[in-house]
């Protein structure tokens, strides 16, 4: 791994290397570019300078025409002028005034000869036009020496031109201004004319000869300029800067060369090569160091470390032995071989039992446990897929399974869950295509149907209930389920949320009846309407008890025998601030659903037996008994028996004045709990009635098993009074409870035919309207004045 690793690591420096050898040759020709600028840019200073003393030059020569003095070149006064401004001017060798004929009359320097320059071309050039001319470079007739000589023209006083002044400039004053310029050592400085003689040079004029031809072996371009490189005689390379001078000054032409050996021209050029390469070396070196041990620390080790990791997790977790002992058995054979093989195997491994994992996962998060149907989660999931406009209309059913609490209790959960899975499985059965079925939680089950028309969706709910409440057996027990639903249309919903749909088909499932084996209710929007106002009734009785906001009122209960009142039903109520008087109806079912019940029915309970104790010392008041409802939520509270025998204790009544009303749903809720509650009751000496006998089910079947004290018979019968079959039904109701020596109670008697059925058949109690409204204690003491005994003839 390790030769492959440093293989690719190379090629992975290479495109680095590239780019910093680049860099450091894109320097180093930046370099040498620089000091070719600088020859070229020395050259044209030269020509600068010349120009500069050319246009000086040019300058004194015509203030000097103008002087009087050279009117008249033949006075001697003539030369004595040009003498002392040549004196004055180091930098001219000469100056003369020649006539327009040539003869040089007036000179600066004494004359050993007579002298004519009537052939000099420059001279010429001033008198015949008059303009400021040069020569080319020439022996100096008059000062003997190597020189350029300059001209203007001298006028008369008739305007004409009389004569020309003419500058002498020795060849050597241009070797000394090239001197005096910085060169490098071996560095050279000519200046040739167009014949590519040597006019001047540090070297002075013969070595530069020499010099030059050695270097220059061809011929310069002739009127280009630029730096050039070239090879001497003896195979020197040299840097040659070239640029012309003077060739828009007149007929004089010459060129400045700037010649430098190559090897120091680009001395510091290559010395920076060489340091930047030195540098990308180290570099390179460093960096692959670097790398090498950063990958082999960082990723080869724990590759190796993962490797074996891989191999130890495979080998511990995975089922398939086999592939686990051939994966491990290459591992070893080829640790230092195949190691990026062998882990992407191991790792495949990994992978595909991970995805096993995730599916296992999905489906403990997605999918019931129990029943393996999806959850609450997925089907929440579904039905936000669902509400896009391209998806058909639904309808969202909500299946609640009644009395599943009650047969947990009696037979256990592992009978409960054998029913929800039966259910379920009749429901996976039942489903069709674009049909889904879920468990919400507990005994509650959810379909989704596609909706068309209400009948079509009604008749196919019906079947699915029929079917799902069909007898289950389940070992030695057979059970029928019982179920409502509560039912939402997508359609008719403006709000598109998952969570409010089955919020509404919540509530719609608390409005069904419990009447039937199972019915069907339909969300309307006053239902979400009621569920807020009930919530914000909740959140106000919660604040009744503390706020004393709790009323009981008493109705009386006549003996039908003595026509005397010795018994009083305690009835509570609400006195809320703002809706008044509310009655039982109105907030019971909501106290028992919260839990609110336990602390309301103690309090009741309490305040009945607080008042039956002040009636008690109230001579006025015969009442000496008092009934008082329970809820079934009421036998679950543990410390119920505890406060009422403290509470009878506390106010000195007997247990034998108070009546505890339980109904049928509380035999047939509380099972056995309930059963031994009622049975600790009796064992005080308190009496039990069975309220609202006969409007439950199977009702009959527990009358065996417990001991009552009365039967009340429902107003529901009483109002029925007059209807054969509904007589026949109390007569029989009352003929079985007195045969069980059973005193009965009938509620709701509001007329006196109902009066005289019930005494005809031999009616203990009677409680109703004809005889008294439910009153306040206070009004209890006027209701007794009034009619201590009633006249029941």
């Amino acid at each position: 791994m390790v030769s492959r690793f440093i293989i690719i690591l190379t090629i992975a420096l290479i495109p680095t290397s590239l780019l910093m050898s680049y860099h450091t040759w894109h320097a180093f020709s930046t370099e040498k570019q620089k000091i070719r600028n600088d020859a070229f840019q020395f050259a044209e200073k030269v020509i600068t300078q010349q120009q500069n003393k050319i246009n000086y030059t040019k300058s004194i020569l015509f203030k000097l025409a103008q002087e009087s003095a050279l009117r008249d070149p033949k006075d001697p006064l003539c030369s004595i002028f040009v003498a002392r401004v040549q004196r004055l001017n180091p930098l001219f060798t000469n100056i003369g005034v020649p006539l327009a004929n040539g003869d040089l009359l007036c000179n600066a320097l004494p004359l050993q000869q007579a002298v004519n320059v009537a052939d000099r071309a420059y001279f010429s050039n001033t008198i015949e036009n008059g303009t400021f001319s040069m020569s080319r470079f020439q022996h100096d007739r008059a000062s003997d020496l190597a020189s350029m000589n300059f001209s203007v023209p001298v006028f008369g006083d008739d305007k004409q031109i009389i004569a020309a002044a003419v500058a002498v400039v020795s060849l050597e004053w241009w070797s000394e201004q090239l001197t005096d310029d910085f060169f490098p050592k071996d560095g050279a400085a000519f200046i040739v004319d167009s014949d590519a003689s040597v006019i001047a040079s540090h070297y002075g004029i013969t070595r530069a000869k020499e010099s030059l031809a050695l270097i220059m072996t061809e011929p310069l371009p002739a009127a280009e300029e630029g730096v050039y490189e070239v090879t001497s005689v003896d195979d020197i390379p040299y840097l040659v800067a070239y640029k012309p001078m003077f060739s828009a000054q007149g007929t004089a032409n010459a060129s400045v060369l700037i010649v430098l050996p190559l090897n120091s021209a680009y001395a510091n050029a290559y010395k920076k090569l060489e340091q930047s390469i030195l540098t990308l070396l180290f570099s390179f070196v460093t960096l692959s160091t670097a790398l090498f041990w950063g990958l082999r620390i960082k990723i080869i080790t724990p590759i190796y470390q993962l490797l074996d990791n891989a191999k130890d997790f495979v080998s511990e977790h995975l089922e398939d032995d086999n592939a686990v002992r051939k994966t491990t058995l290459n591992t070893h054979q080829s640790r230092y071989e195949n190691e990026l093989s062998d882990l992407s195997d191991h790792f495949n491994l990994v992978i595909t039992e991970q995805k096993k994992q995730r599916k296992a996962l999905k489906d403990l998060v997605y999918l019931d446990q129990l029943t393996q149907l999806p959850n609450r989660y997925a089907l929440l999931n579904s039905i936000e897929n669902r509400f896009p406009e391209q998806h058909a209309p639904f309808a969202l059913v909500l299946i609640d399974i009644d009395n599943f609490g009650m047969l947990n209790d009696r037979f256990g959960h592992d009978i409960g869950d054998a029913l929800l899975i039966e259910i379920a499985n009749r429901l996976t059965v039942l489903c069709r295509e674009h049909e889904e079925v879920s468990r919400w939680c507990g005994d509650e089950f959810v379909l989704i149907l596609p909706y068309s028309k209400r009948e079509l969706l009604e008749h196919r709910i019906n079947y699915i209930l029929d079917t799902i409440c069909k007898p289950i057996q389940i070992g030695a027990i057979t059970h029928a389920c019982q179920a409502r639903c509560g039912v939402v249309i997508s359609q008719e919903c403006k709000i598109k949320d998952a969570g409010k749909l089955m919020h509404f088909a919540d509530l719609a499932v608390e409005k069904t009846g419990d009447n039937k084996t199972y019915q069907i209710n339909y969300f309307k929007p006053e239902m979400e309407t009621a569920g807020h106002e009930q919530f914000e009734l909740e959140v106000e009785l919660r604040q009744a008890l503390p706020r004393d906001e709790l009323r009981l009122h008493y109705q009386p209960i006549i003996n039908l025998k003595t026509g005397k009142y010795r018994l009083a039903e305690a009835l509570v109520r609400w006195q809320h601030p703002t809706l008044g008087l509310v009655q039982p109806l109105q907030f019971i079912e909501l106290a028992e659903k919260t839990g609110l019940i336990i602390n309301i029915g103690r309090w009741v309970v309490c305040e009945a037996i607080r008042q039956l104790a002040q009636w008690d010392a109230d001579e006025n008041i015969d009442i000496n008994e008092i009934a008082v409802n329970l809820s079934p939520i009421q036998l679950q509270d543990v410390d119920l028996i505890i406060i009422i025998e403290d509470t009878l204790t506390k106010y000195g009544v007997n247990p034998e004045q108070l009546t505890l009303e339980i109904t049928e749903s509380v035999l047939l809720d509380g099972g056995d709990t309930a059963l031994d509650k009622i049975a600790q009751f009796r064992a005080m000496g308190i009496k039990i009635a069975l309220d609202d006998f006969g409007t439950g089910y199977s009702s009959l079947s527990y009358l065996s098993r417990i001991t009552l004290d009365k039967i009340k018979i429902d107003r529901s019968f009483v109002s029925e009074i007059g209807h054969a079959r509904d007589d026949i039904l109390i007569e029989t109701i009352m003929t079985m409870s007195h045969s069980m020596n059973l005193d009965v109670v009938a509620e709701g008697i509001e007329i006196p035919s109902q009066l005289a059925f019930l005494q005809q058949h031999n009616c203990e109690y009677g409680q109703g309207y004809y005889f008294s409204k439910p009153l306040e204690a206070s009004a209890m003491t006027t209701f007794f004045e009034k009619s201590k005994t009633v006249s029941l003839c």
